[in-house]
């Protein structure tokens, strides 16, 4: 593993932070070539990629802060964001608000929008847990399996396969069928697929149960798949309706 990337005079290059920051460009940069192609304003787009980041590190941290309150002695070291800790729901959660709020604020299609975020958040996803696999945070179980990385199971690894899975998914339905899709319909396969993937991953993490046997990364993530089999639900019919008689809405 390579937590270090490299060093330059003295100063340590970390993979995960490399690697997520490549992450974040990466999904900003096919959320802008999508949005062009779907020909919606990115006037605002940088300003609202910024402003989503810093509010998802903040929803992170204060995730973390609650699901974790014993390795914190003070509220205020909840600041102290060099010393690690972060939980990744409450970052989408509170980054996710945060461009809802600017994009009905700017008067744009919040569910178009999040249709191409859901694309480009997957790609972004995929490259910040490669970092979490490089820098040896696997977040598994001990196991003698030959599958494992270090003796654990590489959780991690398993959820950027996901990741990329769901985004050259989404993406080719949207390259081969944009015209037939209805808003919120790549939206919700992404909610589906990532929260009921990772739902059946993190039975495999290191992590204490909050109810029956799942953790609270699990019920974040079954709340994330129901949410997108509702909005499936909601939008099916009238996709169908429109696919047969080739109408874009």
């Amino acid at each position: 593993m390579y937590p270090v990337l490299f060093t330059i005079k003295g100063f340590n290059f970390y993979t995960h932070g490399l690697l997520a920051v490549l992450g974040i460009v990466a999904a900003t940069g096919i959320l802008f070539l999508l949005a062009k192609k779907g020909k919606l304003s990115t006037v605002y787009l940088l300003d609202n990629m910024i402003y989503s980041v810093l509010f998802g590190i903040i929803g992170a941290r204060i995730a973390y802060y609650f699901l974790y309150p014993d390795q914190f002695s003070s509220f205020k070291e909840i600041l102290y964001l060099w010393e690690g800790g972060l939980v990744s729901y409450g970052g989408f959660v509170l980054g996710l608000i945060a461009l809802i709020l600017l994009w009905r604020w700017q008067k744009e299609p919040v569910l178009e929008w999040l249709d191409l975020l859901a694309i480009a958040f997957s790609l972004g996803l995929f490259l910040g847990r490669l970092g979490n696999v490089f820098a040896g945070e696997l977040g598994g179980k001990t196991t003698i399996s030959s599958l494992s990385m270090n003796g654990v199971i590489p959780v991690t690894l398993y959820e950027a396969i996901l990741v990329l899975c769901i985004y050259l998914f989404l993406f080719l339905i949207f390259i081969l069928k944009k015209e037939v899709l209805r808003n919120g319909f790549l939206l919700s396969l992404f909610l589906i697929l990532y929260g009921f993937g990772r739902l059946i991953i993190d039975f495999f993490r290191e992590e204490k149960d909050v109810l029956w046997t799942l953790s609270a990364g699990q019920l974040a993530s079954l709340v994330f798949g129901v949410t997108g089999l509702i909005i499936f639900m909601l939008i099916f019919p009238r996709l169908k309706k429109r696919t047969q008689h080739g109408i874009v809405q």
